[in-house]
């Protein structure tokens, strides 16, 4: 039975929607608003208020009669009425004063800033959400008490080890004491379906579904046991997981904001988490590459010989970006508060950022927690670099060095300082030892003779050499370099990851050759500020660097300028040494990836501002985890702390967090219902001992991810039937609406991805490649803005999986934002799952969908010697995962043969594929 069963047959639908084409969505594509909840009044609202309104409208002090320090204080207003119009909130008061519509003027000391006033009218439009302040523990000076904060939730408790019950028996538990029976088993059709699509987001074949029928017919545990490994083992399966992983990564292949400039090789992270998933990594060694991948010991890919760690550090980097930031050290706030967002979203289930302006509202984390872990990210860097095993250029180095010995390099001598000299600041001179000062990455820097070359064994060694942190104190930045297609960065708070930041005005291009010259960098507009120095060799060419002086006046141009040795060049009467030179030129393969530099203790910012800087706080984990004592590392950012911090026992949420992300994918809702909030506001579990319990188990099975699977798809619980049990129907709609104690399976639309990705795979177009670059979205003349590719891609997108299309955050997929794709914003870990009129608009207008039917017409026409009723009969099992009923069958038919007349055969049975891709059927899965 289907089940969404039309009045009339599914076809006749385009034909009477065909009117509604006008209505489709001009803004689809356009990235959404931001969500106006309670973590959005924490994080964006509140602090507002805080720095301008609380001076004179707090718990002590109401000018006004007026306290905007509470939720209660608002909505009751002062001596002239409430604060908030809940009939019309567009013409709240609070609006009327900030705005200076009336006599009465808010803030009086000067009007504020549109942004500022445009972030409270979103909030007061949207309801003014202002989480409940009661119960809350006083902040700042008053006390914070982490530990009896903790002490009262349930998701900072240890985990409870499992006392010997399958999860059947801790459901039906739950279901005996509501007097409800589990459903009956789901049809083995439906339920191949529902699996096929959980485990690699694609439809069963119905080679596949009649072999599965025949060996459920006889042993239906086995054969559903043996379609789970089967499942498991497939590279669909870490395209499909992968894909879930990305929306917690925030994935993007481009920075957004004015240009939505590229991020370079994004995609090499994402093929890092689908591999990831395939190989089954251990979630906490998965956990903790991402963390600090290039601190830990490297794993090698087997077959590409690259570092899968380093490649795992790119999870930091894939954030939004602004391009030239007037205020470099406010946009360096914003790009670390997304990375701590995401980071606690994502493997803490905690909204660690709400305490960037204060002590969190009702989770033990203190707002020096936040710049903790500020300090740990602000200590480490953006890299764009190679992550090639260097076993294989060493090996080359070695011969080459053999054939072509080169002396070692003389340590320049040193005369009388100029008076420019006396009048600056050393900086470094590169005397002994200065390889522990500096970071280099890549083989270019490796040797450490005298100064640093690049070019001293190979002109065709690539690398990046990087100074110590250091803070701007002086006008001008001086640095003695010479080289040959190379580039020397000065690196603002990471700003550097933008594409020509400030306008090229933190770069200098070396092309001078070996003579030692000055290159200046004016400092004047970023006193103050964190910066570092990168010498960049990343082509055929070479960078040497001698000298680095702070002053405040240019060097003088009559200086004289020594000479570096020249990069060895190759004879060309030795074809080895050629050949050899040749294995060193070939371009490195790299990716977005986190390197350390020197660790750096952060001050926490008072209410939030980076302007009003209070006391430094030591690096290290939060508090409620690591303990009040915790110390900095000695050396380093602190991320591999951080890193095995996360895995430890001591932290009982990582391992809940992502058992209930697994749970919620099988289920359609986590035993946690707020799977990236597990504190106070969020939703408490519905089986407390059973996410307990699965949690315990799979720290034990050593984070297996599949074993995981296994356990919670091998239940009865998962295999039920999506319809209750008809005795208690009734019953059940009264004390479980909402499933909660899943009496039956729910019923689940498909994500967007998963539409495209089927309707691929019964067109027959489905390219089954796996990783590589993404492909370019296809764009009309309509969809303009700045950050447009200067190219675009086929409708079909070369018939590649969803996974592989490219992310540009300025221009989404229209038909991916019509099904809920979710903006790259912050961490999702749920997606949101709306019924809009664009829906039906892009499935029954959208090119690709139309074309993909047509394909699929094409492709059941070429089948030989079959009768129409037979098509039918496939298209129903490729579409639906079911035989079709002989109404259905007969009404199908009869379509075609009406069509046909007027169409054609071929259009005809285009017109019956785009139908039965329009049906609920195609869509959900039960």
């Amino acid at each position: 039975m289907a089940l969404f069963p039309p009045d009339r047959f599914w076809g006749r639908l385009m034909r009477w929607l065909s009117c509604l084409a006008i209505l489709v969505l001009a803004n689809a594509g356009r990235a959404a608003d931001p969500k106006i909840d309670t973590e959005h009044f924490e994080k964006t609202v509140r602090p507002l208020l805080v720095a301008r309104c609380q001076k004179c409208h707090n718990g002590e002090k109401t000018k006004g009669g007026l306290d905007l320090s509470t939720k209660t204080g608002f909505l009751t207003g002062g001596d002239t009425g409430p604060s908030f119009d809940k009939q019309h909130p567009e013409k709240s008061k609070l609006l009327d004063v900030v705005r200076y519509d009336g006599e009465m003027k808010m803030p009086p000391s000067g009007k504020l800033p549109e942004a500022e006033i445009a972030i409270l009218t979103a909030w007061v439009k949207a309801d003014a959400p202002w989480p409940d302040d009661k119960g809350t523990v006083a902040v700042g000076p008053k006390g914070f008490d982490v530990q009896a904060l903790a002490a009262k939730h349930w998701s900072f408790q240890p985990i409870k080890l499992g006392d010997g019950r399958s999860i059947d028996d801790y459901i039906r538990a739950k279901l005996s004491e509501a007097k409800l029976p589990p459903a009956k088993p789901a049809e083995p059709g439906k339920l191949l379906r529902r699996v096929t699509f959980d485990l690699i987001g694609l439809p069963p074949s119905p080679e596949e579904i009649e072999a599965f029928q025949k060996a459920y017919s006889r042993d239906p545990k086995a054969a559903f046991a043996e379609v789970v490994d089967r499942l498991l083992a497939s590279p669909r399966y870490g395209e499909r997981w992968g894909r879930h992983w990305l929306d917690l990564a925030r994935y993007a292949e481009t920075r957004g904001h004015e240009f939505d400039f590229e991020i370079p090789d994004a995609w090499r992270y994402r093929d890092y988490v689908i591999r990831a998933f395939n190989d089954n990594l251990p979630y906490d060694r998965f956990v903790q590459e991402q963390m600090a991948g290039d601190l830990l010991p490297p794993r090698w890919n087997a077959k590409e010989r690259w570092n899968e760690a380093l490649i795992a550090t790119g999870f930091w980097h894939l954030g939004e970006g602004v391009h030239s930031p007037v205020d470099v050290r406010l946009d360096e706030a914003n790009r670390v508060d997304n990375q701590i967002d995401v980071f606690g979203k994502t493997f803490l289930g905690l909204t660690v950022s709400c305490s960037r302006c204060h002590d969190h509202k009702f989770d033990p984390i203190p707002t020096a927690d936040y710049y903790s872990l500020y300090g740990i990210l602000g200590s480490s860097r953006y890299s764009h670099c190679s992550i090639d095993d260097p076993a294989e250029k060493e090996a080359v180095l070695k011969e080459l060095t053999a054939l072509r010995p080169q002396p070692p390099a003389e340590p320049f001598p040193k005369g009388e300082p100029t008076a420019w000299e006396k009048q600056s600041r050393l900086f470094e001179d590169f005397h002994a030892g200065w390889q522990d000062r500096w970071f280099a990455t890549g083989p270019a820097f490796r040797t450490g003779e005298a100064y640093p070359h690049s070019g001293r064994e190979s002109a065709n060694l690539t690398g990046a050499l990087r100074s110590p942190t250091f803070k701007i104190d002086s006008k001008y930045l001086s640095v003695r370099v010479a080289g040959k297609k190379a580039q020397l960065r000065l690196i603002l708070n990471n700003l550097q990851l933008i594409q020509d930041p400030i306008y090229g005005g933190l770069k200098r291009t070396i092309d001078h050759g070996d003579r030692f010259l000055w290159a200046t960098f004016d400092l004047s507009m970023w006193p103050g500020q964190a910066a570092y120095l990168e010498l960049l060799d990343d082509g055929p060419g070479y960078a040497a660097i001698k000298e680095v002086r702070f002053a405040d006046s240019h060097p003088p141009t009559n200086e004289p300028n020594e000479s570096c040795s020249l990069p060895p060049t190759v004879p060309q009467d030795n074809s080895r040494i050629a050949q050899l030179e040749a294995k060193l030129a070939a371009p490195p393969r790299r990716a977005p990836v986190m390197f350390d530099g020197n660790g750096l203790n952060e001050n926490i910012f008072i209410r939030g501002g980076h302007k009003t800087p209070g006391p430094a706080v030591e690096r290290r984990f939060l508090e409620v985890f690591a303990g009040k004592d915790a110390k900095s590392p000695s050396t380093g950012s602190g991320r591999l702390q951080l890193a095995e911090s996360l895995t430890d026992m001591k932290n009982p949420l990582v391992a809940r967090v992502f058992v209930n992300r697994v749970w919620q994918h099988h289920f359609g809702v986590g035993l946690v219902a707020s799977p990236d909030d597990f504190g106070k506001q969020g939703q408490p579990p519905t089986h407390p001992e059973l996410l307990d319990a699965l949690a315990a188990e799979f720290i034990r099975d050593g984070w297996n991810v599949k074993n995981l699977h296994r356990r919670v798809l091998l239940t009865a619980t998962y295999q039920q039937s999506a319809t209750p049990d008809p005795t208690t129907a009734a019953l059940a709609a009264t004390v479980d609406p909402l499933n909660k104690l899943l009496h039956r399976a729910n019923v689940q639309r498909l994500e967007a991805e998963a539409i495209r990705d089927a309707m691929l795979s019964v067109s027959g177009r489905l390219d089954p490649t796996m990783g590589g670059p993404g492909v370019l979205p296809h764009l009309t003349e309509f969809e303009v803005g700045r950050g447009k590719p200067g190219g675009h891609g086929p409708v079909d997108g070369n018939g590649r999986r969803s996974v592989y299309l490219q992310v540009r955050r300025n221009f989404i997929n229209p038909f991916f934002s019509a099904f809920d794709y979710p903006t790259p914003f912050t961490a999702i870990g749920r997606r949101s799952v709306s019924n809009v009129p664009a829906q039906a608009l892009s499935m029954l207008n959208n090119p690709f969908v139309v074309a993909e039917a047509e394909r699929w017409a094409k492709t059941t026409l070429k089948q030989p010697n079959q009768t129409p009723a037979e098509r039918v009969d496939r298209m129903y099992r490729e579409a639906f995962g079911r035989a079709v009923t002989a109404d259905e069958r007969a009404a199908a038919v009869a379509f075609v043969g009406e069509q046909s007349t007027s169409l054609g055969e071929p259009r005809a049975w285009a017109e019956l594929a785009h139908a039965l891709f329009n049906a609920k059927e195609f869509l959900f899965i039960e």
